[in-house]
């Protein structure tokens, strides 16, 4: 909803160890033709995503990079110092994509909405400032999304959320079509549960096609 073009398959880094297994497992999906990485904060490999990014030798210009902010972090002070330690961490000079990873942290359920308006705040003053292209959320329900929208300035571009053919929530798609926001799935293979499923794999061998790029086509 703001111009930007953002690949429409993503290499993501979730439970990829930090270290030699993060930095060779970016650098190599770099290397094969991904051109969109996500990570996160909470994901605690963002240095050695980085890494792998520089390594590559790929244009970083060339690349859509993705990151969050955890739960920990949520506020207008804590989301600014948030922002700035993934740009070091991940040795950028700015974001393609920044998302709050969750609405509703157990640890702030009494003020998530307040929290969240104040982290979007700081999230737009750095779009403002250049360090982020575009800023959305993650695993929203359409009663975060309306709370969030009270307050924003910018309307997400993005909201991520597990969606699959085992998932499909219809509440939450129809919300994000409703304000023009990117449907964005994370784990289309169901984190592997729906490479085991019988129904996907009978489509699979009647179109002659692996399970995996059976669940890919669905969510293109």
């Amino acid at each position: 909803n703001n111009g930007i073009e953002i690949p429409v398959v993503g290499f993501g880094t979730w439970q990829t160890p930090d270290g030699e297994v993060a930095r060779e497992s970016v650098k190599t999906a770099l290397e094969v033709g991904y051109r969109h990485i996500d990570t996160a904060a909470a994901y605690g490999n963002e240095v050695s995503v980085g890494q792998g990014i520089k390594e590559s030798g790929v244009n970083r210009h060339d690349i859509f990079l993705t990151t969050k902010l955890w739960n920990d972090s949520h506020g207008y002070e804590a989301t600014k110092k948030a922002i700035d330690l993934s740009l070091q961490k991940l040795d950028t000079d700015y974001l393609d994509l920044y998302l709050i990873h969750w609405p509703n942290p157990v640890a702030v359920r009494e003020h998530w909405a307040e929290l969240n308006a104040e982290s979007w705040q700081a999230m737009e003053e750095a779009v403002k400032a250049g360090k982020i292209r575009a800023i959305g959320i993650s695993n929203f329900r359409k009663h975060h999304l309306d709370e969030l929208l009270k307050t924003a300035n910018i309307v997400p571009a993005v909201n991520q959320n597990y969606l699959n053919p085992s998932d499909l929530q219809p509440d939450v798609l129809s919300a994000n079509k409703e304000h023009d926001i990117l449907n964005e799935a994370y784990s289309p293979l169901g984190t592997g549960d729906l490479l085991r499923n019988e129904l996907v794999a009978e489509i699979a061998a009647a179109h002659n096609h692996s399970i995996p790029q059976v669940l890919l086509r669905w969510s293109l």
